[in-house]
């Protein structure tokens, strides 16, 4: 193949003497065109590049269009990835134009995600508007994307257009949504500051501009705040804040979670601080090591009792749904439920069954989670690593699948898990919430 290509190059640049320059662009676009769905239907990712880096060459609208169609909606990864690398050297034209305007305007939502990433690495201006663009998408998952990518720039002159982006946010009245508060999370890690409002930052980079034009950050004992210095307080559960107004639960109901787990700083008899790694056996009598744990530390009752707490706090702008897992699993309902007193108390008979049973498919009940419909922040409470006889869970694997099909939706997954269990779960756990842009708490 890549001495077709090179055969190719080199017809067209004998065309290119002879021939009028629209009819060399047409014949050269439909010849790499050929080799790039060769090469997608292949898999062969080196190919990929090969026939996606002729096409830049060309780097007509059309060309790019083939990139698009081929290989960025290829549905694989390492091809999509091949094809970016490929598009690195593309140079201002029509192209590059095409390519800012389907960053913004293409239906599909993966097109949009990859090409934001793409356009964020160059320096033109209308890439950097492209992104900014990004901001206000009707799409979360690309909106977070244009966050994270700008994120990572950390351009100051970024600073004016996240506080647009946030007053758009509130002006939907979604001052609580992922969106807002990864925009302001943004913003603190600009400018040093810790605000709520857009207002508060609009004054703070108004009299501040210069300063902050510079990257430089502001003292937060020095800020004099003008609006109102409100914060919104999101619920917690276990600690962890919920920021997003859409959100899932997934919680472990496998047998270990009828354990009992010392309380924080307990003493054995022996005079010895229990270390946490442990707990007491089933049926285990006083005086046998341990003093008998209380029925309120079984892990299973201490998650149904906060995640009762948890529910009656929920703000009405809430829409939530819980799934609970042992072996299988089981969801409260297919689809998000509004906040209101009849879901929740719905949500609360739902809590009162818990029954500890079974083994830990953590797998299965993550799968479940991402489909269902409108979520944007999923909560996973596990005392557990990912467990079956049966159908045995690759723990890498799993990792590496949860990554792949959250590529494009950027749903943060936060876990929770006990400090009495094994190093082994809390490391899957934090592993977990690493790679998907989420925290790991962890219970005493």
């Amino acid at each position: 193949m890549e001495v077709a290509i090179s055969r190719g190059i080199t017809t067209i640049l004998l065309l290119l003497l002879f021939s009028p320059v629209p009819a060399v662009e047409r014949r050269a676009g439909a010849f790499y065109d050929d080799a790039l769905e060769q090469a997608i239907g292949r898999s062969d990712e080196k190919q990929v590049k090969i026939a996606v880096e002729a096409l830049a060459t060309v780097g007509t609208s059309s060309a790019m269009e083939s990139v698009i169609t081929s290989a960025l909606l290829s549905g694989h990864p390492a091809l999509e990835s091949a094809a970016l690398v490929g598009l690195r050297n593309l140079q201002p034209g029509s192209g590059l134009d095409w390519l800012c305007t389907q960053a913004t305007k293409h239906p599909r939502k993966e097109v949009r995600d990859l090409l934001l990433g793409l356009l964020s690495q160059r320096k033109e201006t209308q890439c950097f508007r492209a992104v900014l663009q990004g901001l206000y998408d009707e799409e979360d998952s690309v909106a977070l994307k244009a966050i994270e990518v700008l994120k990572d720039k950390a351009h100051p002159g970024s600073i004016p257009h996240m506080v647009r982006a946030l007053q758009h946010q509130e002006d939907r009245d979604r001052d609580l949504s992922l969106v807002a508060e990864r925009i302001r999370q943004m913003l603190k890690k600009l400018t040093g500051a810790d605000l709520f409002a857009s207002s508060e930052w609009d004054a703070l980079w108004k009299g501040n501009k210069k300063a902050l034009g510079q990257g430089k950050k502001l003292d937060p004992a020095k800020i004099i705040l003008k609006g109102s210095g409100v914060k919104v307080v999101p619920p917690a559960f276990f600690g962890q804040e919920l920021v997003s107004e859409k959100i899932v639960f997934i919680l472990d109901t496998s047998i270990s979670m009828q354990e009992r787990d010392p309380l924080p700083g307990a003493v054995k008899p022996s005079g010895k601080k229990e270390s946490g790694k442990t707990g007491v056996k089933k049926g285990a009598k006083k005086g046998q090591g341990w003093e008998e744990l209380p029925a309120s530390r079984m892990r299973l009752r201490r998650v149904q009792k906060e995640l009762k707490r948890m529910i009656r706090e929920l703000p009405r702008s809430f829409k939530f749904c819980l799934v609970t897992f042992d072996e299988d699993v089981d969801r409260m309902s297919d689809h998000l439920v509004e906040a209101t007193p009849d879901q929740k108390r719905r949500a609360l008979k739902f809590v009162d069954n818990f029954d500890p049973e079974g083994l830990t498919s953590t797998d299965r009940a993550l799968e479940s989670a991402f489909k269902i419909p409108g979520v944007r922040s999923i909560v996973l409470l596990s005392d557990g690593m990912p467990y079956r006889s049966k159908d045995p869970i690759d723990v890498l694997q799993l990792l590496a699948h949860i990554e792949e099909i959250n590529r494009f939706e950027h749903i943060p997954i936060h876990t929770v898990g006990f400090a009495s269990t094994s190093g082994n779960a809390g490391g899957f756990l934090g592993e977990l919430s690493r790679r998907n842009n989420g925290t790991y708490t962890e219970v005493p």
